[in-house]
């Protein structure tokens, strides 16, 4: 009776063990998820900016390379705003590169050149509270015109 007992208490001291290790893990996904969502919701609300750039100032590409690129005078808050709410982060990069598509119009059936850009846009940290884990969220978007 003794031994049945000793057995049922090493097997709940078992269980609570593993029940504290999977807590620990999960508040690190926790941690983890937290920091991947910020990623999107900053590099979402950065391509809104450059979205609206575009269309407010109707030339797509030449109006948005120079100013919402690394470095360029939008680019400095956005960066700000990464490295502020993503601990371990590094200043994001952001590419511009032009494009020209060529389309049929579907009202006259004829082709057209539709200016345009592609924009990338890469967010890079660093988990110190796990083990050094390198994370990155990338978010590409076509800015152009609809016919």
């Amino acid at each position: 009776m003794l031994l049945e007992v000793l057995v049922s208490i090493l097997l709940f001291a078992l269980g609570i063990v593993a029940l504290v290790g999977l807590q620990a893990s999960s508040l690190k996904t926790t941690d983890d998820v937290q920091y991947r969502a910020e990623a999107v919701h900053l590099a979402s609300a950065y391509m809104g900016k450059i979205w609206a750039a575009a269309v407010m100032n109707g030339a797509v590409a030449a109006d948005i390379s120079g100013k919402f690129e690394t470095g360029g005078p939008g680019y400095t808050d956005f960066s700000t705003q990464v490295t502020a709410g993503i601990p371990g982060a590094s200043q994001p990069t952001v590419t511009i590169v032009a494009t020209n598509d060529q389309v049929t119009n579907q009202a006259t059936g004829l082709p057209v050149t539709v200016p345009g850009a592609t924009v990338t846009i890469t967010i890079n940290w660093v988990d110190r509270e796990n083990n050094d884990i390198s994370h990155t969220y990338t978010q590409s978007s076509i800015v152009s015109y609809n016919l």
